[in-house]
């Protein structure tokens, strides 16, 4: 067992080996401590393609399962009373894998599309309308980014974690393609947070960017704010070369945003499918 980055987590291990003791699976617990609105557990496993369908996927999910409950104790309490859940992001196409789960009695949750638009080279950024204006991000104090983001993800679904979703879209932080909206009188409503995907780059070859976070104060959506957002973030990427860019979207959102995304040109991609067990 082990501290996660910057002591924030507590997460532990099991590997599975062979008969040659050449490690064939491996299956992680991750709590996630720096959470205090919620006590989550997440939960990963990788088995060697040979070793599919053999019963070691069920052996190592029953491990995770009763581990990330005696962590989620030792982390919280017994006597926490903060809603608890242990979870998983699944690949859509994993089909066994999503059975796995729904037997061992996980629940899905959501699906997460990740949408993808590919860049010419010279697209324009729009004028936002009613009276707002997208700026670039070094124009206001961070912690007034930050606090409109708490706010608007603040009924979002699993919103306990809004702040950790901050701190990991900070580390892909790109300034040139990341950008603030405000209104008549000069404060924030909205923001984009947007990086570089170092794993794509590197496993495809193509300069990418990725709209980590995006977010509009409740009083100020509607009024096409984040179309505007969204505009600017391509227009920036293209102009700095990128071949693509892509986000991802809760395809439960009660505001359209797959329509909204479609109707700017990104396309499906790939889907993930959100699993829990919650108490």
């Amino acid at each position: 067992m082990m501290e996660g980055e910057n002591g924030r987590d507590w997460v532990d291990t099991i590997v599975g080996l062979d008969a040659k003791r050449n490690i064939c699976a491996v299956a992680s617990v991750r709590v996630l401590r720096g959470i205090h609105e919620a006590a989550t557990a997440v939960v990963g496993a990788y088995i060697h393609p040979h070793w599919r369908g053999r019963g070691v996927g069920r052996a190592l999910l029953y491990w995770q399962d009763g581990r990330a409950r005696q962590m989620l104790v030792e982390a919280f309490g017994a006597e926490s009373e903060v809603p608890v859940s242990i979870s998983n992001l699944v690949d859509a196409h994993m089909t066994d894998r999503r059975r796995l789960y729904i037997a061992a009695g996980f629940f899905a949750k959501r699906t997460y599309r990740v949408m993808y638009r590919d860049l010419a080279g010279g697209e324009v950024a729009p004028q936002p309308r009613h009276g707002y204006r997208i700026v670039p991000w070094n124009q206001v104090p961070q912690d007034q980014i930050r606090a409109i983001h708490m706010e608007a993800f603040q009924q979002a679904f699993r919103s306990p974690l809004r702040a950790l979703w901050w701190d990991d879209a900070m580390n892909h932080f790109d300034p040139r393609w990341s950008f603030l909206a405000v209104d008549s009188a000069g404060e924030v409503v909205g923001y984009a947070i947007t990086g570089r995907p170092a794993q794509r780059w590197v496993a495809t070859g193509r300069p990418e960017a990725y709209i980590y976070l995006l977010g509009v104060a409740e009083a100020h959506r509607g009024r096409s704010v984040a179309t505007a957002l969204v505009g600017h973030t391509v227009a920036a990427a293209s102009a700095s070369g990128a071949c693509c860019i892509g986000l991802d979207v809760d395809m439960s959102s009660p505001d359209g945003a797959h329509s909204i995304y479609e109707h700017l040109g990104f396309v499906d991609e790939a889907a993930e499918v959100y699993y829990t067990i919650d108490q």
